[in-house]
């Protein structure tokens, strides 16, 4: 059971990320989140409190307006580059954000082991691979979907950094604080940079169908870690990139050259594996 909840979770924000994306063409990447994220805030509520311990401190507090800081322009930028460049190259250099904890965790003294290495390893060489078509057309502006991935990735191994920090006092009180957060930023960053909040025609059902994924996906995600190794959870739930890239294909009909592909899927294997050894 928990192995489906955790595949199901992959399924759920691999599709939401694809419509965030997807819907990005069309309106501010920002107006698109939030409305995605107020839609599904009050599901998430609904999930937290009967989902186990909350606790409010300045623990889960503090690393939750972190998380939610680093997440929200995180995920935004995610959706400015899948809506600008290839989302089979895009999603999987974003899933390099599980590598950032690894590397706190070596400024922290700890060791990574062997199978944490050769995940790095695979994970840097997939990137290289599956945005080398891009990096060598630079000129045309092939670069910027590229940069905004490396943008997405910082910005989500920010917030995992934070959640971990917060969730050795109460991991859904953490969630909670940076969902409440998301709106706070993002309204601020549409104000900012002049972005209609508003939605245009033709994409709230997508922005919905968006919010709605990301609750269930987070909703099995939590079934999954209640009686599943986490591990193993963490590791089959890593795979949502794989998900955008198999929608991008059969879906946005998007045709990537053989040596993205191959880049795309050893990137992916090596966040899995990174991922499993956390």
């Amino acid at each position: 059971m928990e192995v489906i909840a955790a595949l199901f979770a992959s399924l759920g924000w691999g599709t939401s990320d694809f419509l965030g994306g997807s819907v990005s063409k069309k309106i501010a990447s920002s107006t698109a989140l939030l409305w995605s994220s107020l839609i599904a805030l009050p599901l998430v509520i609904v999930v937290v409190f009967f989902g186990g311990n909350v606790v409010f401190d300045r623990v889960t507090i503090g690393w939750g307006i972190i998380a939610g800081l680093g997440a929200s322009l995180g995920v935004v930028s995610l959706y400015r580059g899948l809506a600008s460049g290839q989302m089979g190259v895009v999603a999987p250099i974003a899933s390099l954000s599980v590598v950032l904890p690894v590397v706190v965790g070596v400024f922290q003294g700890e060791r990574p082991g062997w199978f944490t290495l050769i995940g790095v390893i695979l994970a840097v060489i997939g990137v290289v691979l599956a945005s080398g078509p891009n990096l060598r057309q630079f000129r045309t502006g092939a670069l910027r979907p590229i940069l905004f991935a490396f943008g997405a990735t910082l910005g989500i191994g920010i917030s995992l950094v934070a959640v971990a920090n917060g969730s050795d006092t109460s991991s859904f009180a953490t969630l909670l604080v940076t969902r409440l957060t998301y709106p706070i930023v993002l309204i601020t960053l549409a104000t900012s940079t002049k972005a209609e909040l508003a939605l245009v025609p033709g994409v709230r059902a997508k922005v919905a169908a968006s919010g709605f994924c990301d609750v269930a996906a987070l909703t099995a995600y939590s079934v999954a870690t209640e009686s599943g190794s986490l591990p193993v959870i963490a590791a089959l739930s890593s795979l949502f990139p794989l998900v955008v890239l198999l929608l991008a294909r059969y879906v946005a009909h998007e045709h990537l050259e053989r040596v993205q592909l191959v880049g795309a899927l050893v990137a992916i294997a090596g966040t899995i594996t990174i991922v499993s050894t956390l």
